[in-house]
């Protein structure tokens, strides 16, 4: 697997976090990755071979897609040789890009045809596999978002929420977060829902597993980890991690520890792939037209 990261342009660098650039990314056919929930959208536009993603009960083929705002880690895999090029956006960085859709991409993979012009989407992925440099792969990727870049349909309000968010580790309490943007607790509930694809109260359990898993590398147990980020007590975090991630702390963090990916994208491979995503696998699964 090779994977390369690039910093956007200023101008797009409030909305996209960074560009991954790719090639044969889960390595052998049966090898799988994860990735775990960090509040971020991923828009991918794959060049080879479909990925196939498990999430919760289903699974998803697609080649390039989005997927919005995730409660639930994903598991990526699938025969044959995954390359691209993703965007890694800010928690607000979709509706710039195409306003509307950020309800619709959440906790799920959408086809990139589905809510882009499909020609351009044909365009680009062909274009990528005759790029031989990733350098050139993520400038072509970032000339196309600039291209249908729409600043003025960002919600200013709940960009400043979220980060307000973010700072606190999710330790915010939702109607104190309202008030400091002048909505009230309803409005803020909606417009989150409707820019980031959850809730408050759901982003901040995101943030606050994520940082979970990072004090683990300085404190000397989970339960002074789960006082460090603000849970009540540690049967509380552990029922988080079940919810969000599917296993216990201890049963993920050893993966964790030696992955050499997840502090900058969130991959992980857990080794196992989920059984949807083996059976799908085994199929004859060929890319699409």
């Amino acid at each position: 697997m090779t994977l390369r990261v690039f910093r956007p342009c200023p101008l797009l660098a409030p909305y996209v976090d960074v560009y991954w650039d790719y090639e044969n990314l889960t390595g052998e056919t049966s090898a799988y990755l994860s990735i775990l929930p960090d509040t971020a959208t991923y828009l991918c536009f794959l060049y080879q071979d479909p990925l196939l993603t498990a999430h919760r009960t289903r699974t998803y083929r697609t080649r390039s897609g989005v997927a919005g705002f995730q409660s639930f880690r994903s598991d990526l895999g699938g025969p044959g040789t995954i390359s691209g090029v993703t965007a890694r956006l800010t928690p607000w960085g979709l509706n710039v890009f195409r306003r509307g859709v950020v309800k619709e991409c959440a906790d799920k993979r959408v086809d990139c045809r589905d809510i882009f012009p499909k020609y351009f989407i044909e365009r680009i992925e062909d274009r990528l596999a005759r790029l031989p440099a990733a350098e050139d792969r993520v400038a072509f990727i970032e000339q196309y978002l600039l291209s249908i870049f729409e600043p003025y349909h960002e919600d200013s309000l709940v960009r400043r929420a979220c980060e307000q968010l973010v700072a606190s580790g999710g330790n915010y309490r939702v109607a104190d977060l309202a008030r400091s943007v002048s909505l009230s607790k309803r409005t803020l509930e909606r417009r989150f829902v409707e820019q980031i694809g959850a809730t408050p109260k759901k982003v901040s359990r995101v943030i606050r597993l994520r940082r979970a898993i990072l004090e683990k590398a300085r404190l000397p147990n989970w339960a002074e980890v789960a006082h460090a980020v603000g849970y009540y007590d540690q049967s509380h975090m552990i029922h988080d991690f079940l919810e969000l991630y599917g296993m216990t702390p201890e049963t993920l963090y050893p993966r964790i520890r030696v992955s050499p990916t997840f502090r900058f994208s969130g991959l992980v491979d857990l080794a196992a792939a989920p059984t949807s995503v083996r059976n799908a696998a085994a199929g004859a699964i060929q890319p699409r037209a």
